[in-house]
């Protein structure tokens, strides 16, 4: 982990935690990408324009509803304080923030805001980020400290750990939400209905919100962002075609509940569809979280090699309530590669491939699909063309085939194509073989293959892909082309850290984990598990991030299920709008309030988040008026805007931009604040461009209800 200064001293919070001072003593410094007025009087309460006052509903209390409504206090405040004067300044401060008349009130179930339903306080803390948490930068406003300087005073044994607990991030983004709230209020009457918006209608200019809570109907409002993260439900989710005997539990998290030992008895023998991140999750609460154990070898590996030059290896200790077999089923019959540690450098090759890569993102005009895929193949094959010899130490996953440079094009293009390397052995043991040779590469025990290459290359220009696809017009089959080359390339970038794949392995070792259903084929959907090969389905729910995801539709092999006593479903409700069980989402479409192009899954919006037609203007509902007053951020814009799952708020500007817009709407004054612009790429590892949370941001529902349905929540964050 990139170095990180400890925090200065400085004032209190209403947290309890200090924040940073300026250097030259001045509290609340702004940390970020753009000019603003001095705060010296921040405090004061912002008069509003004339009018009526402004009425603000915000959907979803996540990250990305944080770090909106941070960069709205920002603005706010800075509008405040150049309109202050030293003679009326006091008699402002007394004024009640409610005198204002503006309103913020955001929707959402979860009981620990901030966290949207993801990072979750209560979690177990072997669940971990798979992100760096270093790319959790100060707010906009610069009244809370960077999450690297923050953890050192509550968890100071986490100071250099990378990827801490995911339940510590959520007590800092929690921290965070309750000093936005604190500044936000010198501005607004901010509340919180806990509840779940399930429609949306327009009255006039006003929107009204249906909740599942009473009072039933928020309103009216003027302004409504949406910014829900994961969707509360998918159609492709096993619960609603499940007719196997066998039991089924719906959803991974919260953990805690979901596995207890009610729904996974001891010695049970488990079934898991899915092999990403909730997969992994799923593994260390059954093995971890029921007293297993994971240490250190000092063997030395049975192929000869010294101590020296054996790629270090945890053994798994088996817990006295762990389940007997945990057997995942996939649909490309591979698990995600392990991550090298932050701050891991390239080779001077890479490092020019990586540079020569970004030098081909000039144009304004965007980018299509193909074009971003042809600069990746390319970084991705002198990247590999530059890495030294082979190493000679070899495993039981096989030597290094790769015989000559010249074939590294060939080997490059076949891994994008079919999502494994040339030389990955077909048949028994490949899902092994690939998360192995992962491991040897991240500790630098093997040379970097097709697939590392393709990954630190997807990995370091993530910032510049997902500026160069925005709003991409490209033809519907050229976009399922990159969607199926995204699914490998997020497989070999965004996979778990170095420690959880050494987790993995150990369990594989330790015969707690079995992967022969995956190695043969085997798939799930409704009415069990079957043996033989699995047809692709139709709906285009059955695929999630990575290989995620299984086939859902029916078979005509009968369903088998083995020695099964429990089945898993491990697979998170894909990004977009289409073919979700959410009311919400399936209100927009019905009302015809946004529009999403053939292909993709998300919403068409403009640079702040509001709904836009094909040519970019802005949008006609089914009752005749142009959609106004409405913002999405986040998932629900999917393919449009790629990569949301992320802890980065440096990687999308649309919630910075719907701030700027509502701060101008409140002065009445285009002028009142500071311009903003899309802002680079926070280093997610202290070298590398932004890096999005793809896996760590898995759906958790708030506690206390129900696990009837497979997760609601954000995020690889």
């Amino acid at each position: 982990m990139t170095e990180q200064p400890s925090v200065p001293t400085g004032t209190a919070h209403p947290t309890g935690t200090a924040h940073p001072t300026r250097s030259d003593g001045a509290a609340r410094p702004i940390r970020d990408d753009r000019t603003a007025p001095s705060l010296a009087a921040a405090d004061t309460p912002l008069r509003p324009a004339a009018g009526a006052p402004l009425r603000i509903a915000v959907v979803g209390a996540g990250p990305k509803a944080l770090y909106a409504l941070e960069e709205l206090t920002a603005l706010l405040d800075a509008a405040g304080s150049a309109t202050a004067t030293a003679d009326h300044a006091g008699a402002a401060r007394s004024e009640s923030s409610a005198a204002s008349g503006l309103t913020v009130t955001v929707i959402d179930p979860v009981a620990v805001p901030g966290t949207g339903t993801a990072y979750h306080p209560g979690q177990p803390h072997h669940l971990r980020l798979n992100v760096t948490a270093a790319i959790l930068d100060e707010p906009a406003t610069g009244d809370f400290p960077a999450y690297p300087s923050w953890v050192q005073d509550p968890y100071p044994q986490l100071a250099d750990e990378p990827y801490p607990p995911r339940a510590v991030v959520g007590e800092y983004l929690a921290q965070r939400w309750q000093q936005m709230i604190h500044g936000l209020s010198r501005h607004a009457r901010v509340e919180h209905a806990r509840a779940r918006a399930t429609d949306l209608r327009r009255e006039g200019s006003a929107w009204h919100l249906t909740t599942d809570t009473a009072p039933a109907d928020v309103g009216p409002v003027d302004e409504l962002l949406i910014a829900t993260g994961h969707a509360a439900g998918h159609r492709g989710a096993l619960v609603h075609h499940w007719s196997s005997p066998l039991p089924l539990v719906p959803a991974v998290l919260p953990a805690q509940r979901m596995l207890s030992a009610a729904h996974v008895p001891p010695g049970s023998r488990v079934a898991v569809r899915g092999g990403a991140l909730t997969f992994i999750d799923a593994c260390l609460t059954l093995t971890e979280g029921r007293g297993g154990t994971f240490t250190e070898s000092t063997d030395v590996d049975a192929t000869g090699g010294t101590e020296a030059d054996a790629p270090s290896r945890l053994v798994h200790s088996r817990g006295p309530h762990e389940p007997d077999l945990i057997r995942p089923i996939t649909r490309q019959g591979l698990l995600l590669d392990a991550k090298p540690d932050p701050g891991t450098p390239l080779t001077a090759a890479g490092e020019r491939a990586v540079e020569q890569a970004r030098a081909r993102f000039t144009s304004d005009q965007g980018m299509g699909p193909d074009a971003v895929l042809a600069i990746v193949v390319d970084a991705a094959t002198a990247m590999l063309e530059g890495t030294p010899a082979p190493k000679q130490h070899a495993t039981a996953s096989g030597r290094d085939a790769r015989d000559t440079v010249v074939d590294s094009r060939a080997a490059v293009e076949h891994t994008l194509s079919t999502g494994a390397e040339p030389d990955l052995p077909r048949g028994p043991g490949r899902a092994e073989a690939a998360l192995r040779r992962s491991i040897e590469t991240a500790q630098g025990h093997r040379s970097p293959g097709p697939a590392w290459a393709l990954g630190r290359v997807w990995q370091t220009l993530y910032s510049q892909i997902s500026a160069g696809l925005r709003g991409s017009d490209a033809p519907e089959e050229e976009w399922a082309r990159f969607r199926q080359a995204a699914q490998a390339l997020e497989r070999f970038a965004f996979g778990p850290p170095l420690v959880n794949a050494r987790k993995l392995l150990a369990m594989i070792d330790s015969g707690a984990v079995d992967l022969s259903w995956m190695d043969g084929e085997a798939g799930i959907d409704g009415a069990g598990i079957h043996e033989a090969p699995v047809a692709d389905s139709s709906d285009a729910t059955a695929t999630t991030r990575h290989d995620d995801a299984t086939a859902t539709g029916r078979h005509d092999d009968a369903p088998s299920g083995g020695d099964v006593d429990v089945v898993i479903d491990a697979v998170l409700t894909p990004p977009g709008l289409l073919n979700l069980t959410d009311e919400l989402a399936g209100s927009l479409l019905r009302r015809g309030l946004v529009q999403v192009r053939p292909g993709r899954r998300g919403a068409m919006i403009d640079e702040a988040g509001s709904p836009v037609g094909r040519d970019d203007a802005p949008l006609v509902a089914a009752d005749g008026q142009t959609v106004a007053g409405l913002a999405l951020i986040g998932r629900p814009t999917e393919d449009h805007v790629i990569g949301h799952d992320s802890l980065n708020r440096h990687l999308h500007h649309e919630g910075r931009c719907w701030a700027r817009r509502i701060a101008e709407r409140i002065t009445g004054d285009d002028d009142a604040a500071p311009a903003v612009a899309a802002s680079p790429a926070v280093p997610a590892d202290g070298s590398a461009p932004a890096i999005p949370a793809e896996g760590s941001a898995p759906a958790i529902p708030a506690e206390g209800s129900a696990p009837a349905a497979p997760a609601p929540a954000v995020a690889p964050e």
